[in-house]
């Protein structure tokens, strides 16, 4: 690959300029420091397949508005975890964005881990409306990653973008186009089946900076109306609950550590006598985290709502290594107060609730 494909490849990778009143405004000294934030996966950790990358694409980006933009004083705060998609996002997002940490812009990249069904365009949608809403009106950037199938859900995710005029980068595009028409292979890009490699990191941060670049020679857009959502809101109000926390009724559980922002989680302790868990509360949606491994490490539950079984989380699964998942559990016509139940399959075997989710 030639320095022309990399530049040519580096324009065409910016789908939608979108609307540039908000990324105009974030980057005017004001004289108050600017929060740069980053929501995503391990690829926005840097996770490079068997190491984690202390210079990736999300500290070029930083670094790049720091040396840009010396006038301004700018906070990095990446709020990614491995395997998270916007239904985590949306709960790191509720229980980490405060007084303290208000970003000022914040790149969004879930396109590989996000499923493309109903539930996760409402996720996505919804945890993209909420960033939007914050107080401090942040510039809000989407980032579209592939994986080597070339899976990506990043077709939904676009028509989102469009609706709420936000720019767009599809690194998905511009990579399975240089692998399919043989100018790059995909060892080129990433180590694994899926994350950047040094080269990839570089690549995705050029396609990032390309987009400032253009915002620097435009005039400021008028600060655009939102229009009517794509799909649906109903996951805007996503309340996280820290289940050891919280008012549950319990035997034969312990305080874990989950994950990182999953700190008060419960773990089931194998072969315990009288184990039950249950409590109530108030809501239309319900949603469970959890871990799951490819082992048998984890045992199945059971979900019951008003003692009717409603789903199953599984302890096993092809695609887990000990990281947390969350679900959907069910949905109501309307909010109202319900009791919950888990009942764990197999008491041989331990099982981690990391969080209960309430809307």
């Amino acid at each position: 690959m030639n320095k022309k494909q990399y530049f040519s490849s580096v324009e065409k990778s910016l789908c939608f300029n979108g609307n540039n009143y908000r990324i105009k405004h974030a980057l005017k000294n004001n004289g108050k420091r600017k929060t740069v934030a980053f929501l995503g996966g391990s690829i926005t950790m840097g996770w490079k397949g068997e190491e984690m990358l202390r210079d990736n694409y999300s500290v070029f980006i930083y670094k790049y508005l720091c040396g840009t933009y010396p006038e301004n004083d700018f906070a990095y705060v990446n709020m990614s975890i491995p395997s998270a998609n916007s239904f985590i996002g949306l709960s790191i997002l509720e229980k980490n964005i405060d007084s303290n940490i208000m970003p000022d812009i914040v790149f969004v990249e879930y396109a590989v881990n996000n499923e493309c069904g109903r539930e996760y365009m409402i996720s996505y949608e919804s945890l993209i409306c909420k960033l939007l809403n914050l107080p401090s009106k942040p510039a809000v950037i989407l980032v579209f990653t592939i994986n080597q199938s070339f899976y990506t859900s990043q077709g939904y995710m676009k028509r989102i973008g469009e609706n709420y005029g936000l720019p767009m980068i599809s690194i998905a595009d511009i990579i399975k186009s240089l692998v399919t028409d043989n100018i790059i292979e995909w060892s080129t890009y990433s180590n694994d089946w899926i994350h950047p490699n040094i080269w990839g990191h570089k690549f995705i941060s050029d396609c990032l900076i390309n987009f400032f670049k253009k915002v620097n020679k435009e005039s400021t857009d008028e600060e655009y109306q939102f229009n009517k959502q794509v799909y649906s809101l109903d996951y805007i109000n996503y309340i996280p609950v820290a289940p050891s926390l919280y008012d549950i009724s319990c035997n034969g559980y312990e305080e874990i550590n989950a994950s990182e922002f999953f700190e008060h989680g419960l773990r089931y302790i194998p072969e315990t006598n009288d184990v039950f868990l249950s409590f109530n509360a108030d809501f239309k949606h319900l949603f469970m985290t959890y871990m799951h491994d490819k082992t048998e490490k984890y045992s199945d539950a059971d979900i019951y709502v008003d003692n009717k079984k409603v789903s199953l989380l599984q302890g096993k699964s092809l695609y887990g290594w000990d990281n947390i998942v969350m679900k959907h559990i069910c949905e109501f016509e309307h909010k109202g107060h319900h009791t919950v139940e888990i009942n764990i399959k197999d008491r041989s075997k331990t099982f981690v609730l990391a969080e209960i989710g309430i809307c």
